[in-house]
């Protein structure tokens, strides 16, 4: 089946070596152990704020090809993919949007194919496979670019962070670890209101048994947080996940970005995490980015009039109404998740930073 809208394609899912991007990987059935494929032009693709169940596909060609049969024909990766792995709430998405550029770099911003590979894999129904054959799978089909010699940087979901330490180390590229600070998490949380509370939990539940020592705490423990501790908790298990597989990457394989620091230096940090992850970008790409519309709008909603300057009042606003419980509950986190640095959370920053850590 030919992908409506495609020009002509030797070949669709299913035929190994010559799949083409032009079928992305859109989903997995785990129960049928199939991976399912939607029609995309390039930029489809680019223009989705999210590749997960908000993209919609209604009109699209799709098909599925069997997992299994996939893997056995899978050739060698030749181009890794660059990874943005993220906590949420630290600007990713404005950084993959940025680095983004037809022909040299195509952005792909959290594939649902992730979210369900890792919720299948916590769910014990990967067992029949190799040990991390279907993650690596969807690295190799999302590492397809539309031209000859496109590289690929993918953004995965947080609740696919667990991806990392069973494939993305032996089948990705350079990788970018993109956090905020625990007050900007706190903070970011409160401002989504409802919609953030019920996303705290749902993370929280879903990262739970990816080893973290959270899982062998007593459940009235774990329901007596009020909210922003638990969005507190939630952000130090994503910090500690990092870390724990950091020094199973190579010298040189893995930095760290805080947000302020991007925010703060937009154009210095555009250029040096181009040549970190391998991307064949130049300064006249990063001058039209900085000079366009992305920096002065919401990368996740698209609203107008909102550039650095307007997080920093909205954040400083909405700090201002939580008053004293901020500090308490933030200091009170370090406390219980003593593992995370009290500077830095995370080592090897892409740039140098004074920025001051205050639990």
């Amino acid at each position: 089946m030919e992908p409506a809208g495609q020009r002509a394609r030797p070949s669709g899912p299913g035929s190994g070596a010559d799949e083409t991007a032009a079928w992305f990987p859109a989903g997995f059935d785990a129960h049928r152990g199939e991976v399912l494929f939607a029609a995309a032009e390039r930029a489809d693709l680019a223009a989705q704020t999210f590749l997960d169940w908000r993209w919609d596909r209604a009109g699209r060609a799709q098909t599925r090809a069997s997992a299994a049969s996939l893997i056995t024909r899978l050739p060698p990766l030749g181009r890794p993919v660059a990874v943005l792995w993220h906590t949420g709430f630290c600007c990713s998405t404005l950084l993959a949007k940025a680095l983004d550029c037809p022909g040299r770099n195509l952005s792909l911003c959290e594939p649902q194919i992730l979210v369900e590979i890792a919720n299948a894999g916590r769910a014990g129904l990967l067992a029949r496979a190799p040990r991390g054959a279907v993650p690596r799978l969807a690295f190799h089909l999302l590492s397809r670019g539309f031209a000859p010699n496109e590289r690929v940087t993918l953004k995965p979901a947080p609740a696919a962070n667990v991806l990392l330490g069973d494939s993305a180390i032996r089948e990705a590229g350079p990788m970018l670890f993109l956090y905020s600070d625990c007050r900007s998490f706190l903070v970011s949380i409160v401002k989504l209101g409802e919609q953030g509370r019920k996303y705290v939990r749902s993370a929280f539940l879903a990262i739970l048994g990816d080893g973290h020592p959270q899982a062998q705490w007593p459940l009235p423990t774990m329901l007596a947080l009020s909210d922003l501790e638990l969005a507190a908790v939630l952000w130090h298990m994503q910090i500690a996940a990092f870390l724990r597989h950091w020094p199973q990457l190579a010298q040189g394989r893995a930095a760290s970005l805080d947000c302020d620091t991007f925010l703060d230096r937009p154009g210095e940090t555009l250029h040096r995490a181009g040549q970190f992850l391998s991307l064949p970008l130049d300064a006249d790409h990063f001058n039209s980015v900085l000079e366009g519309p992305l920096f002065r709008r919401n990368a996740k909603t698209g609203e107008e009039s909102f550039d650095a300057a307007r997080r920093q009042e909205v954040h400083r606003s909405i700090a201002q109404q939580l008053g004293s419980d901020l500090d308490r509950v933030i200091a009170r986190s370090y406390e219980i998740c003593a593992s995370t640095p009290r500077g830095a959370p995370l080592p090897d920053p892409l740039l140098p930073s004074d920025k001051r850590y205050c639990p």
